[in-house]
Formats: structure tokens, C-alpha cells, sequence
């Protein structure tokens, strides 16, 4: 038995250092064919595919998993900044000390989204949350990279989302989570604002219900997005009144994502709630995870009450952000984000059920 579990170990061991140590993988985008993706809905997705990224090298305890999910029409490549084993503008793990982890989440288009489902496309795709894409993250970690601890979660708006889903769905195997500018429940100006994009691009005649030929340009969801990220100085001061048409058109010009997969991601965050009934401090206190919870006071698209009613509930670390980039925190106040975070990640851990 004792030689069975050794060499279950170093099976273990070794498919991780190889993970961690070919070269061509590091930072590279790569697919997780994960089979049958069943949701929260109790629908499936077919042919569940996870985008995912490492960086770094996993440790022989296999104690140094730092995962980050994607923001709201956010990639993979998008978090690229955040990793790295030298000092940066936008670093926020450190890949000398941590493997890192970047996932795609579901509707990015990179994993599996209603724009490159083959057997489930477009409108036929089905709905999806924050949880069931944690729940599936979960399952690259496991079943691919066989991981079976994190250090920590850490992730921006949608990503923020997906860290408090991560603490409440897997709260043994993460030791550290730090939501920025997430929530553990959307509002009803969260989701108003959600519901106000889904209504643009729904309405936009080139959308035609979600059955377009041509990817529709939809200036007017793109306007209101823009609208909503920052306070009203941070956007006036990016070009002046003289050029107001050369800004509006950068504004209003087709953005990466495709349609139907801004639709399914935003009706995500409509249903964002890891409280599921429960009050903020029953949920908060019965987790073993530590948190440090980042919020911007402007924000207007995750307005910061719960999150720091949950910091509150637990007495976590927080860092309330008063730049004028609001919900676009890393644009104006990373080197403050930066440096409360690589502290928490580098404290020595203590776990404890009981508050």
C-alpha cells in the first residue's frame, strides 16, 4: 500500500513539472477538451472545451497554484500583464514564486461560447453562470493539470465574480481569494446595467435575434459600455472637446467579441449570486478562505456594497480604490492594487472554519 501511494505521488509529481517546465506552454494558450460540461441548469454542454494559460513552475509540494479567470469579453491573452518573474507596471502574481494560471471562461470565445460551439451554436448554446464556469475550471485543474490545492484566486469584475464563486463552491482547496471590483451578488444596478447592453444589442435590427450571418456592429451597446466603465473626468480627459468625433468613432467601432457571446456572458452576471439565500455573514463565515477584497468607490458597473459588506462580515483586508478609472482599476490605480496584492499572496497562510 505504502509503494502504491508512492508511486501515485510521483505520477502526480512528475505530470505537473511537466506542465510546468516545457517551455513551448509557457504562457501559450491551450485547450482543456473536458467531454460533457454538465450546468447548474441541469443542460449540458456537449463538447466542453476550457481555454487556459500557464506561467511559472509548480513546486514539488504543488503549494504555489495561483489561478486568474477572465474579466467580462475578456481573454486569456488580456491577462498576459498580470503574470511575470520580474517587477512590471501590471504585475499582480509573481511566476518566480507561483504557477500561474490564466482561464477563459465560458462565452469568451476561446472556451466554449455560443460563436464556436459546433454542435451547440449561437442561440442553441446553453445558458451558463459564474458557478459552471468555476465548476469547470475546476476540472482543468484537476483532471488535467492535477492540481489539488491552490494558493489562491485572484480576478478583476467577471474574474472577481468567478473568485467568490471559487471560495464558496471549493473552499478546501483554495487557501486565498481576492475578489477586485467583484461581487458575490450583482444588485439591481448591476444587473440593470447588464440588462440595459443586453437590450441594445438585442434590439440592434443586424443582431436578428441572434441568427446574424455578418458579426453586427452595434454602436449603441458599444456607447453604453464605455459609458458605464469610468467616472465622467476619467473619460473627459481622454481626448478634447475638438474631437469628439474621433472619439465617439473609436467608441462605437465593432468590438472583438462576438454578439451572442456579450449576450451570454452579461446574462451570467445577471444571475450572480454564490449566497443563494443565505445572508452575507452565514456564507462569509462558514468559509475557511482568507480574502482581501479590492473595490473601486465609482464604480457603475459592480457597485461595491457586497463586497465589502462580505469583507466586513469576515474582517478581511480591503483597499477601496478613489481613482477616477472606477470599475477600469488597473488603469489608473495599479501600482496600489499591485502592491496589496503581492503582499497578501506573499503571507504565510492560516486557514480557520470558525469566525
Amino acid at each position: 500500500m505504502q509503494r502504491r501511494k508512492a508511486v501515485a505521488a510521483l505520477v502526480w509529481f512528475l505530470c505537473g513539472m511537466a506542465f510546468a517546465q516545457t517551455g513551448e506552454k509557457q504562457g501559450s494558450q491551450q485547450i482543456a477538451e473536458l467531454g460533457t460540461c454538465t450546468l447548474a441548469s441541469g443542460q449540458v454542454i456537449l463538447d466542453c472545451r476550457i481555454g487556459y494559460r500557464t506561467f511559472g513552475t509548480l513546486n514539488s509540494e504543488r503549494s504555489n497554484v495561483v489561478i486568474v479567470p477572465t474579466w467580462l469579453n475578456g481573454r486569456s491573452e488580456d491577462l498576459l500583464p498580470l503574470f511575470g518573474p520580474s517587477q512590471s507596471p501590471q504585475r499582480l502574481v509573481d511566476t518566480s514564486r507561483f504557477f500561474g494560471v490564466a482561464f477563459d471562461a465560458f462565452g469568451d470565445g476561446i472556451s466554449s461560447s455560443p460563436s464556436n460551439d459546433k454542435r451547440q451554436p449561437g442561440t442553441a448554446f446553453p445558458q451558463f453562470t459564474t458557478e459552471d464556469m468555476v465548476r469547470a475550471q475546476y476540472r482543468v485543474l484537476a483532471e488535467v493539470l492535477k492540481v489539488r490545492h491552490v494558493h489562491a484566486a485572484v480576478g478583476l469584475s467577471l474574474g472577481g465574480h468567478q473568485v467568490f464563486a471559487w471560495a464558496v463552491l471549493h473552499p478546501e482547496f483554495i487557501d486565498l481569494a481576492v475578489p477586485i471590483v467583484g461581487s458575490p451578488q450583482a444588485t439591481n444596478f448591476d444587473r440593470l446595467s447588464k440588462q440595459i447592453v443586453i437590450d441594445a444589442i438585442e434590439s440592434d435590427p443586424q443582431y436578428k435575434g441572434g441568427h446574424y450571418q455578418k458579426e453586427p456592429v452595434l454602436k449603441l451597446a458599444n456607447e453604453i459600455g464605455v459609458q458605464m466603465l469610468t467616472t465622467p473626468l476619467y473619460r473627459n480627459a481622454e481626448a478634447p472637446r475638438s474631437q469628439y468625433r474621433e472619439w465617439l468613432a473609436k467608441i462605437e467601432a465593432p468590438q472583438r467579441q462576438d454578439a451572442n457571446d456579450r449576450v451570454w456572458q452579461a446574462r451570467a452576471i445577471l444571475t450572480q449570486d454564490v449566497l443563494h439565500g443565505r445572508s452575507t455573514e452565514d456564507v462569509a463565515r462558514s468559509l475557511p478562505v482568507r480574502f482581501l477584497v479590492i473595490v473601486a468607490a465609482e464604480d457603475r458597473m459592480v457597485t461595491p456594497g457586497p463586497a465589502l459588506a462580505w469583507a466586513k462580515a469576515v474582517g478581511a483586508e480591503t483597499y477601496v480604490s478613489h481613482g477616477e478609472c472606477a470599475h477600469l482599476i488597473m488603469s489608473c490605480d495599479a501600482a496600489a492594487v499591485q502592491e496589496r496584492v503581492e503582499r497578501f499572496l506573499s503571507a504565510p497562510v492560516s486557514r480557520s472554519a470558525d469566525r
